[in-house]
């Protein structure tokens, strides 16, 4: 798993939040309290996880040699891009993914980073049914069998979330749940 501070500075990056790869291999060694902490991290709102296979170091810096060569990398010249927008740019990565750039509320780490809701090697969920996903994920008893309602709505009251009416196929809870369990990984041009 990645340490927070084996990202580079300026970047502010969350693993844990947004990169497939850290979030498995957290799961896999998570417990009770580690996965309240990372269930914590996650809003309610959309979460965007990149799937692709570089680290998040080798975004890091891929980010920061981009904004480099546009002579962005800079504080004040980063702020004045991203003003001129609405408080955001995307960029391309070399593996075709994109990423969100912010303006980051720590000094030392000013430059945001997140996967784009629509690149090629992004999946969106509700932060809810990845709450629900992540509970799932790390329980003994629940195997990549097919869950069952019950199932779900003891580990969404577990976690504190209330519970769903029904589970659809393809979607939301079964979608995501199918997503980290067979790692059904986008393949629209991510490299």
């Amino acid at each position: 798993m990645t340490d927070d501070r084996e990202i580079p500075e300026p970047i502010k990056f969350n693993p844990l939040k947004h990169h497939l790869g850290c979030i498995l291999r957290f799961l896999e060694q998570s417990t009770p309290v580690s996965l309240r902490m990372l269930n914590d991290s996650l809003c309610h709102n959309y979460n965007d996880i990149y799937t692709g296979r570089l680290t998040p170091v080798e975004i890091s810096l891929a980010a920061i040699d981009i904004l480099k060569k546009k002579g962005l990398h800079k504080i004040n010249k980063l702020e004045a891009w991203i003003a001129s927008t609405h408080h955001y740019r995307k960029i391309t990565l070399s593996d075709h993914s994109e990423w969100i750039i912010r303006r980051g509320n720590d000094h030392q780490r000013y430059i945001h980073i997140h996967p784009a809701k629509t690149g090629p090697c992004s999946v969106r969920f509700k932060g809810s049914t990845l709450k629900t996903a992540y509970r799932l994920k790390t329980e003994d008893a629940v195997s990549s069998c097919k869950l069952t309602l019950g199932t779900v709505n003891r580990a969404r009251a577990d976690i504190g979330l209330s519970p769903v009416k029904k589970l659809e196929p393809g979607k939301g809870i079964l979608k995501c749940w199918s997503f980290f369990n067979n790692q059904n990984l986008p393949s629209n041009g991510c490299k």
